[in-house]
Formats: C-alpha cells, sequence, structure tokens
C-alpha cells in the first residue's frame, strides 16, 4: 500500500487546510489539539492497513467503521466545525483510496457511507 502517499495527503490536503482555516479565524470552533487528534487517527487508520498480513474486506471495513466513528467523535465534540465540507470530501478520499487499495471491491463507491454523520 501506498502509506507514505496516504500520509502526505493527510498532513497536506487535511492538516494544513484547518490550520490555515484556524490561523484566519480564532473563533473557529477548535483547537490545534483537535487538528493533532484527527490526523493521528487517520494515520493510525493507515497503519492498521498498512500492518494486514491477509487483508480481507471485513477486516479493512472493521478499521474504516472503527475511524469514521472517531473521527465522527471527535467532530462531535468540536460542535461539527473541525470537519467542514472540504475536509470530509479529503479524509473520505483517503480513507476510500486507502481502503481499495488494500482489498475493498472497487465496486463500493463509499466505503464510509454507513457511519459517516
Amino acid at each position: 500500500m501506498k502509506t507514505e502517499f496516504y500520509k502526505k495527503q493527510v498532513k497536506e490536503n487535511v492538516v494544513t487546510a484547518m490550520l490555515d482555516y484556524m490561523s484566519e479565524d480564532e473563533d473557529c470552533g477548535y483547537s490545534k489539539k483537535d487538528v493533532q487528534k484527527c490526523e493521528l487517527l487517520l494515520l493510525d487508520y493507515l497503519d492498521k492497513l498498512d500492518s494486514l498480513t491477509d487483508p480481507t474486506e471485513k477486516l479493512i471495513m472493521k478499521h474504516v467503521k472503527s475511524v469514521v466513528l472517531a473521527l465522527n467523535k471527535l467532530n462531535y465534540k468540536t460542535d461539527c466545525c473541525l470537519i467542514e465540507t472540504d475536509a470530509r470530501e479529503q479524509i473520505w478520499q483517503i480513507i476510500q483510496d486507502s481502503a481499495v487499495e488494500c482489498g475493498v471491491s472497487p465496486t463500493i463507491e463509499d466505503v464510509t457511507e454507513e457511519w459517516r454523520e
């Protein structure tokens, strides 16, 4: 799996955008700690997929569910300010692409749909 590629996307497309917005609006509704937690959740998800020796769709989807539920919880903590539309699409793309690369059927259009809020 292209783990480093996805990790770079997390940093460049998700984290940087969140921090940039935070620097423009001090009352954005989230803190640097919240951004760091989001980053850690995504990086941990990627590490878990990367460490799978015999990935099955069921096992991959277990990790997808776990990260999506954790991101939902974090977003609720910030009154849904942390993961706005642009971030949501970037995060979805990373989760989707990495899951498919790991072995989830590419016919599943949105692996996060069942749990994403």
